[in-house]
């Protein structure tokens, strides 16, 4: 089984990938695009790309392409994330905070979790986004210059032999990124207890409301709605929505939802996400 994965080696995906202890090869990708090109293409079995992090919010361009693609969630992670300040060798904060050459390499997620340690500690240094924590470990451990330095995991460090600066940097120590796992086929899910679709209301007064209602006469407790704009269309917006099964599954919800004039694109059922310690 191959898994495709947002970045390299080393990186919050592929850590994520680890906590499930799938018997699956990764195959590190540069984007999200790239991810779920590959799911499509058959060039993997399963995708995993992350969906949304207590600090930084909704990852907006996932769901884009999960409103884009025909892929099927299968599962999830929701991995506690811990950033450290990772160099090539030892310096001391001191040092770093004194000097005016000082760049920090990370994605632009992982910048906005550490914004404040790093307004704190090192306003002076230099911030540029990069396609993803892991890759800029491997970036200043080949650069070999102590002040060029990268915010990534723990694993990352380990993985390139990066060196740890500042530990626990993010700026609150609950910070989790929730990871989706999909596939391209449809699959059943045995015992499946949470669910996921898009829907496109009707531009009428009380159109959600009404469409809400069907989840909450199903019995449904829903635990997330995100509204994100249709392209081409200001005055439509499609809603994402995580909702807890019901007994009788999506199919009655689904019919009510369309009876009401609703588009619907069920995007799986699947079990409750698997959570790492803190």
């Amino acid at each position: 089984m191959r898994i495709a994965i947002q970045g390299e080696f080393g990186s919050f995906h592929h850590q994520a990938v680890n906590t499930l202890n799938l018997d699956a090869d990764v195959v590190p990708k540069l984007n999200f695009a790239a991810v779920f090109r590959a799911v499509l293409e058959g060039e993997t079995e399963l995708g995993m790309c992350a969906i949304e992090n207590s600090l930084y919010g909704s990852i907006n361009e996932v769901y884009r392409l999960l409103e884009r693609h025909d892929v099927w969630i299968v599962g999830g992670v929701r991995l506690h994330i811990s950033q450290q300040l990772i160099g090539p060798t030892p310096v001391s904060l001191a040092e770093l905070a004194a000097s005016n050459d000082v760049r920090i390499l990370s994605q632009t997620p992982a910048l906005a979790q550490v914004e404040l340690w790093l307004d704190t500690h090192l306003p002076n240094a230099a911030r540029e986004e990069t396609h993803d924590t892991a890759g800029s470990v491997q970036t200043v451990v080949a650069l070999a210059q102590p002040h060029s330095l990268a915010v990534a995991g723990a694993f990352a460090a380990k993985t390139y032999g990066g060196t740890i600066i500042a530990e626990d940097i993010q700026d609150d120590p609950y910070n989790y990124t929730r990871f989706i796992l999909f596939r391209r086929d449809h699959k059943i899910v045995p015992d499946a207890t949470h669910g996921s679709m898009i829907i496109k209301t009707n531009h009428e007064h009380g159109a959600l409301v009404r469409a809400l209602e069907i989840f909450a006469n199903a019995g449904c407790n829903l635990t997330k709605v995100d509204s994100h704009p249709t392209s081409g269309d200001a005055h439509h917006y499609a809603f994402y929505i995580d909702y807890e099964l019901p007994k009788t599954g999506s199919a009655n919800i689904i019919y009510e939802l369309e009876k009401i004039g609703c588009t619907v694109k069920p995007l799986g059922e699947y079990t409750p996400a698997q959570e790492s310690p803190m």
